[in-house]
């Protein structure tokens, strides 16, 4: 079969899976272990692959950040940062929608996960965001696109397995990320700014705000712990006190310590829920991690990544250009992989082009976490929409259709950081 006749079917069978309801990991693998029935390949090929891919030490994060975020979570300590936050900046018009992004943006410096921090913050904002007359879709839309910072700001999962790739260093790529997802962060802020009036129903319900300078002084000193936690995972990271792995080891420490302490609403009964819950999530992700990893050794097998990207490579193109058709392709595989599959897949083929054409590794790296942005809230594969309709209980269609005002908001971003490569090597170059 010829690489497109591949994708095609590949995709008619996966979109035809998930819309019977079967979970996406298996979706995944039954189209994978069909084609190696199909053309002979050994299917124990697939649990050897699995395997390798999920044997890597800085997947360990993973399930760190996750019980983590979910320490914090159940302790109190995100209601503490949503109400903080609303102090800051819950008087400004569409103040709620704007307290979700700033939550949003703080909490995405101490997940290192999108998945998990539109859970989090979504558990808590999309029930408020409705019942203060916002519409279900713009407030599943607005979590969903804005839990794609979790993957950005950093720690983020995914730049930590870039800069492995690469072997570039990890720090130097945090530092080089912040700037972008502020950039973005502010972006987003701007945008329900000017246009949360539109995403509200006729029946407004007066937003929740304090006007007792005692009790939001208490919202803001019980709040602050939230915001000072980032500083403490990204400054001993900087500092060279952990790597990243030991600093999400780290954050489940503070967090334990947050929540048996200043927010004093942890238990042990509690903890063994928290346990469960968190360790059904990662295993989840990774579940899925791993079924694209074989989809991901399909597509490598057929040679379907090096011939798109050869077609790139191979045309006498400026750098730009080239920058352009690699987002148009990350764009497309992004909806049908995974983000650390796309990494894995794509950085080797493409890494010795970028140094052939003086592309910094650094600033392609931003360009493609930007890019998987919206891939996590990108049909058929984007996590995002799967995770807040499931915590929203709204339709996966309905998420995205919400999604979709933000898509163009962070294709804008997107725009900007390739036209301007110093916004993402500021701080290192």
């Amino acid at each position: 079969m010829t690489p497109s006749a591949i994708i095609t079917a590949s995709s008619l069978c996966l979109i035809t899976l998930l819309s019977t309801g079967l979970p996406i990991a298996f979706s995944i693998l039954a189209i994978c272990l069909g084609y190696m029935l199909v053309t002979g390949m050994q299917p124990d090929i697939a649990g050897s692959t699995m395997f390798w891919f999920l044997n890597k030490s800085s997947l360990v994060a993973i399930p760190f950040f996750i019980l983590s975020a979910e320490i914090l979570s159940r302790s109190g300590a995100t209601e503490a940062l949503v109400k903080a936050s609303n102090v800051l900046c819950g008087r400004l018009p569409n103040g709620l929608a704007l307290v979700t992004v700033v939550a949003i943006m703080v909490f995405s410096a101490i997940s290192g996960s999108s998945v998990a921090t539109a859970v989090a913050i979504g558990r808590v904002m999309i029930p408020q965001l409705i019942n203060n007359g916002y519409k279900a879709r713009f407030a599943v839309g607005l979590v969903a696109a804005s839990g794609g910072l979790g993957i950005l700001i950093p720690p983020s999962i995914p730049l930590i397995v870039y800069a492995a790739v690469v072997e570039i260093s990890v720090g130097d790529l945090f530092i080089s990320a912040m700037l972008p997802g502020l950039m973005l962060g502010s972006m987003l802020f701007a945008f329900v700014l000017l246009v949360g009036d539109w995403a509200k129903t006729k029946q407004i319900v007066a937003e929740e705000r304090s006007s007792n300078p005692g009790e939001s002084r208490r919202a803001l000193l019980k709040g602050l712990p939230m915001f000072c936690f980032p500083l403490v995972i990204l400054g001993g990271i900087y500092g060279g006190v952990f790597t990243p792995t030991e600093a999400a080891a780290m954050s489940v420490i503070l967090a334990t310590l947050l929540s048996f302490t200043i927010y004093r609403s942890g238990s042990l009964a509690e903890y063994s829920k928290i346990l469960t819950q968190s360790g059904t999530m990662a295993a989840t992700i990774l579940i899925i991690m791993a079924a694209t990893s074989v989809l991901s050794y399909i597509l490598s097998y057929e040679q379907i990544p090096k011939a798109i990207t050869e077609l790139i490579t191979h045309s006498d193109i400026s750098p730009i250009v080239f920058i352009l058709a690699v987002n148009l392709l990350l764009l497309a595989l992004g909806c049908f992989l995974e983000i650390i599959s796309v990494i894995l897949i794509v950085v080797p083929i493409l890494l010795p082009t970028l140094n052939d054409l003086g592309i910094d590794p650094i600033y392609f790296g931003i360009i493609l976490i930007v890019n998987m942005e919206l891939a996590v809230i990108t049909p058929p594969i984007g996590m995002n929409l799967f995770v807040v309709s499931a915590i929203s209980r709204q339709s996966i269609g309905k998420v995205f259709q919400g999604a979709l005002p933000f898509v163009g908001v962070i294709t804008l971003g997107l725009i900007i950081l390739i036209l301007f490569p110093q916004i993402s090597t500021i701080f290192v170059r």
